[in-house]
């Protein structure tokens, strides 16, 4: 049996004038208009998702390892695309025979593993519309001990 359908954003059911508070009531909200990120240092990504995250109360102490893991993907994606961006997504070698042959940079395949990461953490910290419409306020839970109490 199938996961079921991804859930739609609030902003969208209510667009579409299904929204049903009782139903939808204790969703995360959108909290402002994205722009577009800059290439970031693993670091950087890291505390700007700790923020980001701490703010929704969506982020606990044993959540390290896993956005280090993301942060790091992230710039793993960022660094391929650069290089996909600046030199273009093949290069042209010379055969054995003298022919030449247009092969896929490695970056490409690099950039790909990586967004594969990326996206699956996303989708673990709500950082997707689809995956934030699952997750419902709750108390902010700060260490380990918060979780199993």
């Amino acid at each position: 049996m199938g996961k079921g359908r991804k859930p739609k954003p609030t902003a969208i059911l209510k667009a579409q004038g299904t929204y049903d508070a009782s139903r939808h009531k204790n969703r995360l909200e959108a909290d402002g208009t994205p722009t577009q990120p800059s290439i970031q240092s693993a670091n950087e990504t890291f505390d700007w998702l700790v923020k980001k995250l701490d703010d929704l109360g969506v982020v606990a102490e044993v959540d390290a390892m896993a956005l280090q893991m993301l942060s790091d993907a992230w710039e793993d994606y960022q660094v391929a695309r650069a290089v996909v961006k600046e030199q273009g997504p093949t290069y042209a070698t010379t055969t054995a025979q003298g022919d030449l042959m247009w092969r896929p940079r490695p970056e490409v395949s690099m950039m790909n593993a990586a967004w594969s990461k990326v996206e699956k953490m996303m989708v673990q910290f709500g950082l997707t519309a689809s995956s934030r419409a699952k997750i419902e306020t709750q108390e902010k839970i700060e260490t380990l001990d918060d979780l199993l109490e």
